[in-house]
């Protein structure tokens, strides 16, 4: 008899701890549904509207371009990708399908003249990166001085067929002749090169992989009447019409003169903004 009255007082006392258990298990795998939820990427790429992509030259960061960014669009959103030596990307920042202008920068942990030859494919692993998280078809790209040299390795050796298609193009200050006057005269305006030297050359030879649909702008500062922005000789700027001119849909050239011309100081220049915001939208 007692052990039945055990039995019998034990029976309410297990379906209640049963129960309590069954309502922890729900909890707690409800909460690892969410947790996984939270931090599981979506499978599907966000869509945003055509991005500009900027790119510094040597050694500029990520931030090289908060200035112009700033006064372009001060509420603009940014994503900051920067490239390991070892391909490895990361990132900073988001971007929305609302933004109108969506900028990303992208720039190398080492950006050196030592790994020119290999930051075309360094920036072709950060657009397949991008593309993981952003769809677009086309996108804007700006250069900066070996930023220019950036994007002509990548489209000359690099560009895979499902990349997104640049549209229009703008470089500043790129020494596509090299810096040296060894290369370059003193003048602003020439028909012909002094000598092409072993950048140029390089070049040349695989600029027939440049699609025919670029719009290009390209633009040289001139500081006082030197003929060069004090790193950069303007001939070796605008040498870039041997790599481009007859190989993209349209190639301008443009000479900024006056003050904020130096090499450093062109991608803040306020006639360089103008003509940026004017060119790209």
């Amino acid at each position: 008899m007692k052990n039945e009255q055990n039995i019998k007082r034990k029976g309410p006392k297990i379906l209640l701890i049963v129960g309590v258990v069954l309502v922890f298990f729900l909890l707690f795998q409800k909460s690892l549904t969410a947790f996984a939820e939270k931090f599981t990427p979506s499978s599907e790429p966000v869509t945003i509207q055509t991005p500009t992509i900027l790119v510094p030259g040597t050694n500029g960061t990520v931030n090289r371009f908060n200035g112009l960014i700033k006064t372009i669009d001060k509420t603009a959103d940014v994503l900051k990708v920067t490239v390991a030596t070892d391909g490895t990307v990361t990132s900073k920042g988001k971007l929305t399908s609302s933004t109108e202008h969506p900028m990303i920068v992208i720039a190398f942990e080492d950006s050196s003249d030592d790994t020119l030859p290999i930051q075309g494919k360094w920036y072709q692993s950060a657009l397949r990166y991008i593309q993981e998280k952003y769809f677009f078809e086309t996108y804007n790209y700006l250069g900066h001085s070996n930023g220019g040299l950036v994007i002509t390795s990548y489209l000359e050796a690099f560009q895979q067929a499902s990349d997104p298609k640049i549209a229009k193009l703008i470089t500043v200050g790129t020494p596509y002749n090299d810096t040296s006057k060894k290369y370059n005269e003193a003048v602003t305006s020439f028909t012909h090169i002094k000598e092409t030297s072993e950048l140029l050359n390089g070049y040349l030879k695989g600029s027939e992989n440049i699609p025919n649909t670029i719009k290009m702008l390209n633009i040289a500062g001139e500081v006082g009447d030197s003929a060069s922005d004090n790193t950069v000789p303007v001939k070796s700027v605008f040498s870039g019409r041997y790599i481009y001119q007859e190989n993209v849909a349209e190639y301008q050239e443009v000479l900024i003169q006056g003050i904020d011309t130096s090499h450093s100081e062109l991608v803040e220049n306020e006639e360089v903004i103008n003509i940026l915001t004017n060119f790209f939208w």
